[in-house]
């Protein structure tokens, strides 16, 4: 197909539209079907001419018919080049996909009153294309932008141009806010960031304020898509946040009680945002959940209605690295977070409900739960979180390897039935009370344990590929069990593969896939560690109950 009959490129507008290169050079805009990208072509030398010469006015009346713009000279020697694209010379090109959003900017000749057709005249008309390709070296994306000067003779009222901004928009497969209502409110998303994530303060140029001041607000700009920002100031903040309702601050407002200079971050209720932007480690996600969960009310609804976005600036960022994977094996990075997020794209993620036999305390869980022995590495090595990702390395080769330690308990699942190859967090699966027996078609495995993980993500951390088979959406838990009587050997061998996933092919490794379960640790001394947060410990059961919309690339689910 050419671009004549390609339905997204508007060949005819981008025939009319000349790009000023010099005071007397100019090109005009190509899509190149063959490649999908965008070309910035010279005109030839008979449609400079004609440039110059001939009149064009008829083709810019709308009230004309479409016969007219295709018996146009400079239409058809636009359809002609279009054919024959082999012999373009190319002065500048962009591929959609790494747009995250264009716009026109246009200055007003305030010392010039001329007018045409009743408009103001204009001093300057400028495409702006907001382009991240990925540096072949690197590997990792960089800012590459185009600023194109329209020639504003060859400009009624713009409309030609915004056409073609709406075609590069919708061949850029962009979501947020791509509609051609003029009268659709944009988006705004809520963008909570913990300035003291990754341990190395507010200051850090990998810690979430940076990254918000160098990636997160100029790209939503570019994207055209407001936000608000809120920096966390204490534990807990992010849960706080999500709580607070409108009829709260309405209730305020009633007792004429001041606000102060509290802004909109801290005002608006967040189901009054299209999304939530997380910018730190797992933990700030955590306390998000937790805090639409105390929402019983309304929980269900907002997890329906909103979208998550998670940017990695913490220690270990094992669903920002979980998500990026799943995206066809992006490029791990908090630019690659941030343009996935400016695309729009989202895919559904299962979410566990989390019930605790001694306080009857209930959470929402995104990532994993173990015990064990990586419950021990994950929170026992605080004390050297200094150290990074590296904390939990050497706290494994001390607690499983050096001083080795049996975890005894009672393992009880809900194996997948031949009717459920393949779970779905929709399928409402009702869990017994704690206090009650579980039903005949449950297993039970009772033993020393020496690794009990459960996977709801293929990453615990960037660099830890805990569970390669586990998708975004299959509704299923992921369980890894060692026990207690293999070797140390053995369980070494496992920890070292665990960067690239080889753990997987160890024998002694045990994986059961199941709907729901329940734990009972028999052993004292031991912890519940949800993704990656201490709670309370003992007995302890599990489903998968919903689902949530995260930003993400093209995901095979």
């Amino acid at each position: 197909p050419t671009m004549a009959n390609n339905p997204t490129w508007p060949a005819a507008a981008a025939s009319r539209i000349r790009i000023k290169i010099t005071n007397d050079s100019y090109c005009r805009l190509f899509y190149n079907h063959s490649t999908g990208s965008i070309n910035l072509v010279p005109l030839t030398s008979d449609d400079a001419s004609a440039i110059t010469t001939a009149s064009h006015a008829e083709i810019y009346d709308h009230s004309q018919t479409s016969a007219n713009v295709e018996q146009d000279p400079l239409y058809q020697s636009y359809l002609s080049q279009s054919k024959d694209d082999s012999n373009q010379i190319i002065v500048d090109s962009f591929h959609p996909d790494d747009v995250i959003g264009a716009n026109l900017s246009l200055e007003y000749n305030l010392h010039n009153p001329n007018t045409f057709h009743g408009m103001q005249s204009y001093a300057s008309a400028q495409i702006n294309i907001y382009c991240y390709p990925k540096n072949n070296r690197k590997k990792q994306r960089e800012p590459n932008h185009k600023s194109y000067i329209v020639d504003s003779k060859c400009c009624e009222d713009f409309s030609d141009v915004r056409a073609l901004i709406q075609s590069i928009r919708t061949l850029s497969g962009l979501q947020n806010n791509n509609t051609n209502n003029n009268n659709a409110l944009p988006q705004r998303f809520l963008v909570i960031l913990n300035p003291y994530s990754g341990g190395n303060g507010p200051k850090s140029k990998s810690g979430a304020t940076f990254v918000y001041e160098t990636m997160v607000k100029p790209m939503l700009e570019q994207a055209g898509v407001e936000h608000d920002k809120l920096a966390t100031n204490h534990g807990g903040h992010a849960k706080e946040r999500m709580e607070l309702r409108k009829s709260t601050l309405d209730d305020d407002d009633n007792n004429g009680e001041e606000r102060g200079d509290c802004i909109d971050s801290e005002l608006k209720d967040i189901s009054e945002y299209d999304a939530i932007i997380a910018m730190g480690g797992d933990g700030i996600l955590f306390e998000i959940f937790q805090g639409i969960h105390a929402r019983s009310t309304d929980e269900a609804q907002i997890l329906s209605k909103l979208k998550f976005g998670i940017v990695p600036c913490g220690t270990c960022n094992g669903l920002a690295k979980s998500i990026l994977h799943w995206s066809d094996n992006a490029e791990y990075t908090p630019m690659e977070s941030v343009f996935q997020i400016c695309k729009g794209h989202t895919a559904r993620l299962d979410l566990a409900s989390y019930q605790l036999a001694k306080t009857e305390k209930t959470y929402t869980s995104f990532l994993s739960f173990s015990w064990g022995l990586i419950a021990d590495c994950d929170l026992e090595s605080e004390c050297l979180r200094w150290l990074g990702a590296l904390r939990t390395d050497i706290w494994a080769v001390y607690r499983g390897i050096l001083f080795p330690k049996k975890y005894r308990a009672r393992f009880s699942y809900l194996p997948l039935s031949n009717k459920t190859n393949n779970g779905s967090a929709s399928t409402k699966i009702d869990l017994p009370k704690l206090n009650e027996p579980l039903p005949k078609d449950w297993v039970t495995i009772e033993d020393d344990f020496s690794v009990f993980w459960v996977c709801n993500t293929t990453h615990a951390s960037y660099n830890v590929f805990t569970c390669p088979m586990s998708k975004m959406n299959d509704g299923v838990f992921h369980v890894l069990i060692v026990r207690s009587s293999v070797s140390r050997l053995r369980l070494l061998q496992m920890l070292l593969k665990l960067e690239t996933g080889g753990h997987i092919e160890c024998e002694g490794l045990e994986i059961i896939s199941c709907l729901a379960y329940r734990l009972e640790p028999l052993s004292d001394n031991t912890y519940n560690d949800l993704d990656g947060e201490l709670i309370e410990g003992g007995t302890i059961q599990a489903r998968l109950f919903n689902t949530a919309q995260f930003f993400a690339g093209k995901v095979d689910r």
